[in-house]
């Protein structure tokens, strides 16, 4: 089915690498499992910490508000850290000291290969017909084609 193939799209390399989260008021970003600070999810990068957190499903805002500094209430552990997992601690901390949520602004996504940072099929058609031809595991030409009765498409 179509929904499915739109689905597994989302997972594609070539997506993913369009697509990057603007974090306003953290309100819509989870701090662990979204890429919102650098390139990659911080349960990645810091994975041994996102094991021991108590936090696991935080949003953004929530850790802020409870406090990302070294004595911050956000850094809540299943037990004692290492002398190791604090040196992992600091280095989260430093990339966070220069991050200033937007009250006022909600989070959004954006969508790099439109000059407005809006998804649209049209840019997304025109990248992947203009690339040579990518090793996908969905079929682009079976998007185009409906997987419906004709008297449901003339209804519609």
């Amino acid at each position: 089915m179509w929904c499915r193939d739109i689905s597994a799209m989302r997972r594609e390399e070539w997506f993913a690498n369009h697509v990057s989260r603007l974090v306003g008021n953290g309100e819509n970003t989870f701090f662990w499992s979204d890429v919102w600070c650098g390139d990659e999810e911080f349960r990645v990068r810091f994975n041994r910490l996102y094991d021991l957190s108590l936090f696991k499903g935080a949003l953004v805002s929530d850790m802020c508000h409870l406090g990302w500094g070294m004595d911050g209430e956000a850094w809540r552990w299943r037990r004692r850290l290492f002398a190791w997992e604090e040196g992992l601690l600091g280095d989260l901390i430093l990339l966070l000291q220069n991050v200033n949520l937007q009250v006022d602004n909600v989070d959004r996504w954006r969508w790099a290969l439109e000059s407005t940072n809006t998804f649209s099929v049209r840019s997304a058609y025109k990248y992947l017909t203009l690339q040579p031809p990518l090793v996908s595991s969905v079929d682009a030409l079976s998007l185009w084609h409906k997987d419906v009765p004709l008297k449901v498409v003339l209804f519609g």
